[in-house]
């Protein structure tokens, strides 16, 4: 099975060079099996105007192959005072047109699409999270409503998420720290959009309990909801099975 993921930074795999900010699909493929390929196309800063514009779409028919699945997010940059990245997203407006536009392409290809709303932002106003993301999230629900595909409501999801913990304990979740804690950023950072391997966590977590619920109303993707949260096994432990000395081995490596 193969997943494409379309997106922006929130969803882009990072390396050891922006350490601790991490995407959270890179922590959702542990909800698949190992042998799960995933092709992640998300890009930081992108939105769905200029993910097209750059070429990256293009990249992403050019790559995909009939049976694969697409989780696609944006909204984030879409939503930017930026001529290159902004969209409008009421009725009829270029966000809506756009993310059709990836959907119906991808349905040409034999991909299945999924599309999904934004993470919410560390936003409070009197004590509740901040719905930044309502109009582009609507747009997200409604398109895929139109367009008959799956949708996971991420940004619902985590703005309930975040009113349930509060504005104090979210802060861990978030590239919100103090200075000299990680190499990468000594001066601190105070970032409320961006995650933290336990943000990428949280999300990921919560996107695969949806994901079950959501799918179960699409027998088209069957295998997506099947395989998610299904332990397959790590090859490395069927081995070792009922062989003490390699299982030792494997528990001082882990």
């Amino acid at each position: 099975m193969r997943i494409l993921c379309l997106g922006d930074s929130i969803m882009q795999y990072n390396d050891f060079s922006t350490y601790p900010q991490t995407g959270w699909v890179q922590e959702f493929v542990r909800f698949f099996p190992l042998s799960t390929e995933w092709l992640n196309f998300a890009r930081n800063g992108r939105s769905s105007k200029s993910f097209i514009d750059e070429g990256r779409f293009a990249l992403v028919l050019k790559t995909a192959l009939a049976g694969d699945y697409a989780l696609i997010q944006f909204g984030h940059n879409d939503e930017k005072d930026d001529p290159c990245r902004h969209t409008d997203p009421g009725p009829g407006g270029s966000f809506r047109k756009n993310l059709s536009y990836f959907v119906q392409e991808l349905k040409k290809k034999g991909v299945r699409p999924v599309l999904l709303t934004p993470v919410a932002r560390r936003m409070f106003e009197a004590g509740r999270a901040k719905d930044s993301h309502k109009k582009y999230a609507e747009a997200i629900l409604e398109t895929a409503s139109e367009e008959e595909i799956p949708c996971i409501d991420l940004n619902k999801i985590s703005l309930d998420f975040l009113n349930e913990i509060g504005f104090d304990d979210s802060r861990r979740y978030f590239m919100n720290f103090d200075k000299n804690l990680y190499k990468n950023y000594p001066d601190g950072k105070n970032d409320n959009s961006h995650l933290r391997p336990d943000g990428a966590n949280m999300i990921s977590a919560l996107a695969a309990v949806e994901l079950k619920t959501v799918l179960a109303d699409f027998p088209d993707y069957a295998e997506l909801s099947e395989k998610c949260m299904t332990s397959s096994g790590n090859p490395f432990l069927e081995v070792s099975q009922g062989n003490s000395d390699i299982d030792d081995e494997y528990k001082a490596f882990v």
